[in-house]
């Protein structure tokens, strides 16, 4: 017999813990209790408590809040609702004292920690506000109560759990006691719009230095500081921050930070007329974003406000101009000026990464310390030193060598060693990367151990946009992929062993610029929208794609193992790449002359999916002196792709075998009826296959285009009463639809 209150409530009970039963299912007191909140002065009766074993026996228990457990003292929960942020909530409440008992139980994700409170302190139930995407921290005081374990979770059906020793085995004195003093350290640190930076773990530096500094003026210790910074970075953190923290804390100390002196607020004023005056242009991106263009030799840089590097260069002209140092606070003061008024005042304009252009023409950014670009229009190539278009650098950005006439691209297949069907895929791809806006092509590798795919997909990067970090990771969701697309103009994602359908789709997203939306809080608040359109590659042994709408949107390369007689170091390749490089690139840029200038009349293949793309890659053929052999290898390659994968489908093989069955027994006709007829015919639900009409007729429409290519045609017709109709077709003349009857 179940009897999960009556057990804990009376442990809880006998250390004078108010706990109450739940509603089944729910997280809230059972419904007969009113005003359960009076049960927070004092214990239940010995009757009522005697009624509720009686009467809840099966039930959950929860654990009212802001009730006395020792002299002076109230219980109080922090329940993070973001999993990142648990590591540094735990690292704060412990770090001075490591004795303490961190009680913590879990549900369905984040942790609530619980701690003690004197009454004196005032502590009320509160909302701590992450910053801009991050979860909040719910300060859980007087007139809250908590799912406690082993209750089931009403949306799980999981029990609660406890991190660490239960509350009921551990003495309260060693519970970590929190004053209001901390909460407002707390609401400084996760409500800090810089805590992202350091919870992501991309350019820590600036952004630990402001939170720093915010967090010692809201009075902060030291040991409270590192404890938040060292538990907001991520896990396996190897940059230089954590080594600089010491030397971040004892600055800010020096400069006795807290409210601005009128010393102070006249250093901020000072520190933007200088960098304002350094400035080219303040603008912004029409999409809350600004940006600042600074002087590079003869052309311009364009740094994002509020990042490192133009902190850094504010910083040097502020030095430079007013002859002494600047510290972080008016700096911080001054950048924060000088953002509004790139957003209030300044025009918008749109930011490019590396490539940018229009019809008329295109220009890369050779990412070189003068800021010099190669202009490409259709007369040719020719490298400027002044762009006409806003380039920004993202992390780790590397230079490209200045382009060379009279290269040969046969140099790169030779350098690759890749089979000539396979070197035109690499170089549609690369071309397609080149054109100044999406679609692009999703250039998708696979090959066995010791074929070399990473290496490949290494050199197209360095062709199209060099960087210290040449592979990447696919992201677990959407939103770090756009967070990623933004520092990258070309992605490299190494290693791929399996991708779910949320993924899929965001990558189909990335490939046509169709963007992604999310919460900036896990509130009912404001949406952030991130909208890019990125080429990119991903490579991986094989399986790793499975979804018609990406396979139609890329271009498959599949690569086999070299013979060890043909392999050489990867030092020697590279050496023999960076030689050809210049020439290689030079063909390149002609072939996007060609391009703008053939684009306007040639004709989109519309057999691809992917026609915009397509036709640029058309465009440049001619100047590549390979006419027809780009569009017609791709289209070859994505027919055996789809082919192969959709013959691995699970309903596809069992649609194919149901209308082969019909053709053994002379029934030629197609079949014709309602989906769930069609369900039924093809067998009892297993693995892979829908279990019901609605979910099989979502299926046949994805599937539908890559069935029509293995010869299993699937026409819809309008629903009526008895449920939509649909027709499924043999095309004996499809790939992939031969039989005889032995099959």
């Amino acid at each position: 017999m179940n009897t999960l209150f009556a057990k804990w409530a009376v442990l809880a009970w006998a250390l004078l813990l108010r706990v109450v039963p739940l509603e089944p299912n729910t997280k809230r007191p059972a419904k007969e209790l009113k005003g359960w909140q009076g049960y927070l002065a004092s214990l239940p009766s010995p009757e009522t408590r005697a009624k509720w074993l009686a009467e809840y026996a099966s039930r959950g228990w929860g654990l009212l809040l802001g009730s006395e457990i020792l002299p002076g003292y109230q219980i109080i929960g922090l329940d993070v609702d973001d999993d990142r942020l648990v590591a540094a909530t735990r690292a704060f409440l412990q770090h001075d004292r490591q004795d303490a008992s961190l009680v913590a139980k879990v549900g369905k994700k984040g942790q609530t920690v619980f701690a003690r409170a004197k009454f004196s302190e005032g502590i009320k139930s509160a909302v701590i506000r992450g910053g801009e995407g991050i979860g909040n921290v719910d300060l859980l005081a007087s007139g809250k109560m908590t799912v406690m374990p082993p209750s089931i979770h009403p949306e799980t059906g999981e029990p609660y759990r406890w991190v660490g020793p239960s509350l009921l085995d551990v003495e309260f004195e060693k519970l970590p006691e929190v004053t209001d003093r901390q909460i407002k350290v707390l609401k400084a640190a996760f409500g800090s719009p810089h805590a992202l930076a350091l919870i992501t773990g991309l350019d820590t530096h600036g952004p630990g230095v402001a939170l720093v500094a915010s967090l010692m003026r809201s009075g902060a210790t030291d040991g409270e500081i590192t404890a938040l910074i060292t538990g907001l970075l991520p896990d396996g953190y190897q940059g230089d921050s954590l080594g600089e923290l010491p030397g971040w804390i004892s600055s800010a100390r020096e400069k006795n930070f807290g409210a601005p002196s009128e010393g102070t607020q006249n250093l901020t004023a000072s520190v933007i007329a200088v960098a304002t005056a350094a400035c080219v242009e303040l603008f912004n991106d029409g999409d809350g974003n600004a940006y600042a263009s600074v002087a590079a030799g003869a052309g311009t840089f364009t740094y994002r406000i509020g990042g490192e590097p133009f902190r850094r260069w504010v910083r040097y002209q502020a030095h430079s101009a007013l002859e002494r140092p600047i510290g972080t606070g008016p700096l911080l003061e001054a950048i924060a000026g000088i953002e509004a008024m790139a957003l209030f005042e300044g025009a918008a304009n749109v930011v490019n990464n590396r490539v940018a252009g229009d019809a008329e023409g295109v220009e890369i950014d050779l990412g070189s310390s003068d800021g010099r670009v190669v202009s490409i229009d259709k007369d040719g190539w020719r490298i400027r030193d002044k762009a006409r278009h806003k380039f920004i650098r993202g992390a780790g950005y590397g230079p490209l060598p200045e382009p060379q006439g009279g290269g040969r691209l046969s140099d790169l297949q030779e350098m690759l060693g890749l089979s000539w069907q396979n070197f035109l895929l690499v170089v549609a791809f690369i071309i397609n990367a080149l054109k100044p806006g999406g679609p692009f092509f999703i250039l998708l590798v696979e090959g066995e151990q010791g074929s070399g795919k990473s290496f490949i997909c290494e050199i197209i990067k360095k062709i199209l946009d060099p960087n210290k970090a040449p592979r990447l990771r696919l992201p677990d969701n959407e939103r770090e992929l756009m967070i990623q697309a933004k520092e990258y103009r070309q992605l490299n994602f190494d290693n791929a062993s399996g991708m779910k359908a949320e993924m899929s789709d965001a990558l189909c997203a990335l490939a046509t610029g169709a963007g992604v939306a999310y919460r900036k809080l896990y509130t009912d608040g404001d949406l952030h929208v991130m909208s890019f359109a990125r080429p990119f590659v991903i490579n991986g042994i094989s399986g790793y794609v499975s979804r018609p709408d990406l396979m139609e949107r890329a271009i498959p390369l599949k690569l086999s193992a070299l013979p060890e007689s043909a392999r050489k170091t990867e030092a020697e390749l590279l050496a023999t790449f960076e030689a050809i490089l210049p020439g290689v690139l030079g063909i390149l840029y002609d072939a996007v002359s060609g391009a703008l200038s053939n684009f306007p009349s040639v004709v989109p293949p519309r057999h691809l999916r992917m026609a915009d793309a397509a036709r640029w890659i058309k465009a440049a053929e001619p100047a590549l002196g390979l006419e027809g052999q780009l569009i017609e290898a791709i289209s070859k390659a994505q027919d055996e792709f789809v082919l192969e994968r959709i013959h691995e489908n699970t309903l596809f093989v069992k649609l194919r075998a149901f209308v082969l069955g019909r053709a053994f027994e002379g029934l030629d006709q197609p079949f014709e009826g309602y989906v769930s007829e069609l369900l039924a015919e093809i067998g009892e639900p297993t693995r892979g296959l829908p279990a019901t009409a609605s979910q099989l007729s979502r299926e046949l429409k994805r599937l539908r285009p890559a069935m029509a290519k293995a010869g299993v045609e699937v026409e819809f017709f309008d629903r009526d009463r008895g449920g939509r109709r649909v027709r499924v077709t043999l095309n004996r003349s499809a790939g992939g639809a031969e039989f005889d009857r032995t099959e």
